[in-house]
């Protein structure tokens, strides 16, 4: 019997979300796709270590997902912080 190989093609489309998780499109379609990515990168390698498989993709796709994440959250945080300064210096 022929054994599936879906740690292959979670770990494609997690090094794709990571990618675009780094782009700066918009920080919630980043943050999305940055989880997603980092969940799929997390099945991926369980099942091409499981398989005895190289697994550098999906590490790969792990670690963009991380950067990507950060990001999003960094770049949310500080436009938050920009929106609530400008507020407070409007209002005097």
């Amino acid at each position: 019997m022929e054994q599936k190989n879906y740690g292959k093609g979670f770990s494609i489309a997690s090094l794709v979300l990571g990618i675009l998780s780094i782009v700066p499109i918009l920080p919630v379609g980043g943050i999305v796709a940055a989880i997603v990515g980092l969940i799929l990168g997390i099945n991926g390698k369980k099942k091409l270590q499981e398989q005895g498989e190289p697994y550098g993709m999906a590490t790969a796709g792990i670690v963009l997902s991380i950067i990507g994440l950060a990001g999003c959250v960094l770049v949310m945080v500080l436009c938050g912080g920009i929106v609530a300064a400008t507020g407070v210096a409007a209002s005097r």
